[in-house]
């Protein structure tokens, strides 16, 4: 899989390859029975469409793409990374965090927040503590449980909320062109 990503990153554009690699096919961590289990019950418990459910990162390819772990290996203290899409549900966040801010309420990691949310995506590791805003509480309650369950292998799942797949596209065409330009 390595092989043939490196090979593409000379002959496709940046949003070929996040087509090709990232939005299409199995998951390299999982079997196709339990990716499209894991894909189930996010949607499920979302209630999103089942498309809306993009596996991403090392879980998805066998390897990182991330500038700081550069075709590092999936292993065995790895997460598997969830994409979850829905305007809805990041709009319904985005009030609430808002909300939140506006309240004065203590919250160090506001400004790297609104950092994401302004390229399209929430990341819940920025939210409030999960003790003083419920979105947090529940988005870890469900993510810590599926990891538990142990349904999907030993591994942690961790899952971003894109509002949509644009932005879920445009960040990874970022790892994407970094990886082009380091293979130039």
């Amino acid at each position: 899989m390595l092989d043939e990503f490196k090979a593409d990153l000379s002959n496709l554009s940046a949003i070929q390859i996040v087509r090709k690699h990232i939005l299409n096919g199995g998951c390299y961590a999982l079997s196709d029975d339990m990716h499209y289990q894991l894909k189930e019950c996010v949607c499920d418990h979302f209630k999103i469409e089942f498309n809306n459910v993009v596996l991403v990162g090392s879980g998805k390819l066998g390897f990182s793409i991330k500038s700081e772990k550069r075709f590092q290996s999936f292993g065995d203290d790895s997460d598997i990374d969830i994409a979850v899409i829905s305007s809805d549900l990041f709009t319904k966040v985005w009030e609430e965090a808002y909300l939140y801010k506006k309240s004065g309420a203590y919250w160090p990691k506001c400004p790297v927040f609104f950092k994401y949310l302004s390229e399209g995506w929430i990341r819940p590791d920025k939210l409030p503590s999960s003790n003083y805003f419920d979105f947090s509480k529940k988005w870890w309650d469900f993510f810590n449980e599926l990891s538990a369950s142990r349904k999907f292998g030993p591994y942690k799942i961790r899952a971003g909320l894109y509002h949509s797949l644009f932005f879920l596209q445009e960040y990874q065409m970022v790892c994407v062109t970094q990886c082009i330009e380091g293979e130039q």
